[in-house]
């Protein structure tokens, strides 16, 4: 068993790993112990879905993150890993939007507003909940056409530059919002940017987003199943339009939501 664990982690270190910036990468180990060190960050290494014997580790890769290799540290009782990840630059759209001034250039009473929303946004994506609360693939929150993708650079009012966190999905009009997998709800607010907000926590470092809603059909506190209708789409917060904002956060950092569920879905085909 040593032996061909030897092998398995020689094989990772020898061809190291490609990942792209915003994206994430879904590492399976041979066992489901330790962390694995990325930058300043300490990720646990989870236990596989089909296989507790094994391992898998979920690292976001930062969207402002530059081509180049980065390393990494396995940390299992008793034994430390190096390894490597070359990461290489994806080439995002850029998109031209017109806004509500308001919503670029803030009244000096909203400051304290945005910032405390930020700061309790933050406070709830950094927090590790030791319990992973699903256990099937994840589903959209709606079945739509994709409006704006994520990672696309993005220009308001000709000045302020940013680039979007999520995915955005067109709902002319009010329509129910899915959860997209079981999961704790953590947060029900309407918020100077993102408009109607929930965020759900699944567990382990991971949560989902809900942006621009009309209405609120649960509340914090409130356990969910994948696919229970828990809001309906609307057009508040800084938009262009009515439509719903999904995103994703893993172990604090933005991550490609579509891109990354795709890969959780894939733990679930087996080897």
């Amino acid at each position: 068993m040593r032996l061909l664990i030897s092998l398995f982690i020689g094989f990772i270190t020898l061809w190291g790993m490609e990942g792209y910036n915003g994206k994430s990468i879904i590492i399976t180990l041979p066992s489901p112990a330790g962390v694995v060190s990325m930058n300043d960050l300490n990720i646990s290494v989870l236990s596989h879905p089909l296989d507790p014997s094994k391992g898998i580790v979920i690292l976001p890769i930062d969207y402002y993150t530059p081509s180049g290799e980065v390393n990494l540290t396995w940390i299992s009782p008793g034994k430390i890993t190096p390894l490597t990840l070359n990461v290489q630059s994806v080439p995002y759209p850029t998109e031209t939007l017109s806004v509500d001034p308001a919503q670029v250039s803030p009244p000096p009473e909203a400051l304290e507003r945005i910032a405390r929303e930020r700061a309790e946004a933050m406070a709830i994506y950094e927090h590790f909940t030791p319990i992973r609360y699903w256990n099937k693939p994840f589903i959209k929150p709606i079945d739509s056409i994709i409006t704006s993708e994520y990672g696309s650079a993005r220009t308001y009012n000709g000045s302020l530059k940013s680039y979007h966190g999520g995915v955005d999905f067109r709902a002319k009009t009010p329509i129910p919002i899915l959860a997209s997998n079981d999961g704790i709800v953590v947060l029900t607010e309407e918020r100077y940017y993102s408009g109607g907000t929930i965020i759900i926590d699944h567990g382990e470092g991971l949560y989902t987003c809900y942006f621009h809603l009309s209405r609120f059909d649960v509340n914090v506190g409130d356990y969910v199943k994948q696919g229970q209708p828990i809001a309906l789409s609307g057009a508040s917060g800084r938009i262009t339009g009515p439509h719903l904002h999904f995103g994703i956060m893993v172990h604090g950092i933005q991550a490609d939501p579509l891109d990354l569920l795709a890969q959780i879905n894939t733990l679930f085909l087996g080897n």
